[in-house]
């Protein structure tokens, strides 16, 4: 089964998480299989949830002396990689969650770290930081294998490797460079100039689960979708006024992963961007909500607001499954319209369409 407008337009809630007690979520991550998802917060939680099965919590782990700002799953189910919170170390971990502890220490950024990405293909992974650097890595050794340093105007650059791992893409303020995985030392073998304002500023960059397509999201208003062959650039927008799009993916094409699936991977029809908000209510409070924009028209098939305490920050598409997390980035306690005593954060939650269940359901 593939994603369609009528199986959007069903999208609900299936599980509401309220484990971080009210602390905000950084970063989500599933599995590659899809059966896990994990989460970040900023009570320095690491929490492991089932997302096939049961949707429920498994484990929880902390890492209080340093926190973490981002996490990726490796390709091993049990191990993670993080980056740390804390503001006087910018050291990337290898984290087991199976005996809770840690690997091997990632070090030499200077500043903090605001992008990890994990090879599809083996055990590289790249790591962007504040510092102006990209650093390629390999789990299995300590030092980097490899480091692009950036112009000091990009000093926020986004990172993402393709679906096969063998071309990785660098932001650098509205540029957009591709480098083969082997051959970056040779400098990028494709740049695209992207003249958007939500290229600019852009927080999120993603590959599509095909390759073809990047998606830029995070930087306002709009999103910008480009094809990674050509850097042809096609903007989406929301229809009313006061919406940013804070983070956004696009729903995998099934075929590629089940070789049985319905939709051919070359039909657009099959392509959906889930986008998470920031949407000012009544109040002028900004709260979160969660948009569905049908590729091939520009069209959006599903509006839903008011999910979240605050702007939606992290969204994620299951790679095997019709599941979409959603995650907020605000603490409760940062609300000052709101008895926090009074309240709970859902600050993750997990979507599916009507006509799907999690198996123990």
């Amino acid at each position: 089964m593939s994603y369609t407008d009528q199986i959007c337009n069903t999208l609900q809630q299936v599980r509401v998480f309220k484990d971080s007690a009210g602390s905000a979520v950084t970063s989500i991550d599933f599995s590659k299989d899809g059966k896990f998802l994990v989460a970040a917060s900023q009570d320095s939680g690491l929490r492991l949830y089932d997302a096939v099965e049961t949707g429920n919590l498994i484990k929880t782990l902390y890492a209080k002396k340093l926190g973490i700002s981002h996490v990726r799953f490796t390709h091993a189910n049990s191990a993670v990689l993080c980056a740390s919170s804390n503001r006087m170390d910018h050291t990337i971990r290898y984290w087991s969650m199976h005996d809770n502890r840690y690997l091997r220490h990632f070090k030499g950024h200077r500043q903090p770290v605001i992008g990890l990405h994990v090879s599809p293909a083996d055990d590289t992974f790249l790591s962007a930081s504040a510092d102006g650097t990209v650093r390629l890595w390999d789990v299995r050794s300590d030092s980097c294998t490899g480091v692009l340093r950036l112009p000091l105007a990009s000093a926020r650059p986004n990172i993402a490797f393709d679906d096969k791992g063998l071309v990785f893409a660098v932001t650098m303020n509205s540029t957009i460079n591709l480098y083969s995985t082997k051959e970056y030392d040779k400098g990028p073998f494709s740049v695209f100039r992207i003249p958007m304002k939500c290229a600019f500023n852009a927080r999120s960059m993603k590959f599509s689960s095909d390759g073809k397509y990047l998606l830029l999201a995070g930087g306002g208003d709009a999103m910008a979708a480009i094809d990674s062959f050509t850097g042809q650039a096609v903007e989406f927008r929301p229809s009313e006024p006061f919406v940013d799009i804070t983070d956004a993916c696009m729903t995998p094409v099934f075929s590629l992963v089940h070789p049985h699936g319905a939709c051919d991977s070359s039909d657009q029809d099959c392509r959906y961007i889930v986008a998470g908000t920031s949407e000012n209510n009544r109040e002028n409070i900004a709260e979160g909500g969660l948009r569905v924009w049908k590729f091939a028209f520009d069209t959006c098939v599903m509006v839903c607001k008011d999910i979240h305490q605050g702007p939606v920050h992290c969204v994620e598409c299951s790679p095997t499954h019709m599941l979409i997390a959603t995650a907020c980035s605000e603490s409760l306690q940062n609300r000052c319209d709101l008895d926090y005593s009074l309240h709970s954060a859902e600050n993750l939650n997990f979507w599916m369409p009507a006509t799907q269940q999690l198996r123990a359901n």
